[in-house]
């Protein structure tokens, strides 16, 4: 019995071990320079093409019809332009999963405040045109979603002050551990966004239809979360830290239903959610007496050789 254990836990080892690896790599590259400017590059060969797309529908050059039909409207160059930001947005949120379980939520919030800036351009993007009475309704929803999203910006600088990141680990290799755990949910997550994209754009191939499954991205977040809970038992089983982990869960569900709900109710839940946020952190600040500490992934991105040593051993 006692065989068959260290049997299994060698392949686990091994196999989180490879999946760190693979993590790195990807991660290493997504933050290099050369990656900020294909990125920046794509992003204004995309707000550039939109215009040109505009320009040469209104002039009736090439038809308004299928995909190009969204592009009549000037102001769309904004919104897709927007959209492939938040994307990039949501692939940096998903690196910041192991370092952090906290920061991962504080993140979430930061792109729900986005996502409500991007609703602004979309309200703008119906503006066909610059009389009031047309126009009445999408300004006072542009305003709502900017004065919520920057109400939720203001609460998440809080959080980042206030928030405390306690280690659970008793030992190096423990942390070790369930850091390569995390980084292993954080690679099949980006897995999963990467698979949602796909079949976003598959709709707009086939049905000319482009919807953001924003939505759908932070139901697979929230299973995540709950996974990384379930083995934070592994390391820590007291009352305050799963209390803590479940309702920064609680608070991602916040987001998913905010995203899917009508006008108003969406922002009401948002900035109840990061207030719930907010208000977490402070109570769990007020009854923890531990010092302040570093907490999550080790800074440095290389795998020390005398963890991959014990792990073969």
């Amino acid at each position: 019995m006692e065989r068959q254990t260290d049997l299994k836990q060698y392949f686990t080892d091994k196999i989180l071990i490879v999946a760190e690896k693979l993590y790195l790599k990807v991660k290493d590259n997504w933050e290099t320079e050369k990656a900020h400017r294909i990125i920046s590059n794509s992003l204004v060969t995309i707000f550039l093409l939109s215009l040109l797309f505009f320009f040469l529908i209104k002039n009736e050059i090439i038809p308004a019809k299928g995909i190009l039909k969204a592009f009549g409207n000037p102001f769309f160059s904004i919104e897709i332009s927007f959209t492939f930001l938040l994307l990039t947005e949501i692939v940096s949120m998903i690196f910041v999963l192991p370092k952090s379980v906290a920061k991962s939520v504080a993140k979430q919030f930061e792109l729900l405040s986005l996502i409500f800036l991007r609703h602004g351009f979309q309200e703008f993007s119906d503006v066909h045109s610059l009389d009031w009475h047309e126009m009445v309704k999408p300004v006072q929803h542009m305003f709502v979603y900017g004065a919520v999203s920057l109400f939720i910006y203001f609460i998440i600088g809080i959080v980042y002050k206030k928030q405390r990141h306690i280690l659970i680990c008793r030992t190096d290799r423990a942390q070790r551990n369930f850091v390569r755990f995390k980084r292993t949910i954080s690679l099949l997550l980006l897995l999963a966004f990467v698979i949602i994209i796909a079949l976003d754009f598959k709709q707009l191939i086939l049905k000319s239809i482009y919807v953001s499954s924003f939505h759908t991205f932070f139901t697979v977040l929230i299973f995540s979360d709950i996974l990384v809970l379930l083995i934070t038992i592994r390391y820590a089983l007291d009352y305050r830290t799963m209390y803590r982990y479940s309702a920064f869960i609680l608070a991602t569900i916040f987001i998913r239903i905010a995203l899917t709900s009508t006008p108003y109710y969406d922002v009401i839940i948002g900035a109840a959610a990061s207030l719930y946020l907010l208000f977490l952190v402070l109570t769990y600040n007020y009854f923890e007496s531990t010092p302040k500490s570093q907490y999550g992934a080790i800074p440095n991105t290389k795998i020390p050789s005398k963890y991959t040593k014990q792990t073969k051993s």
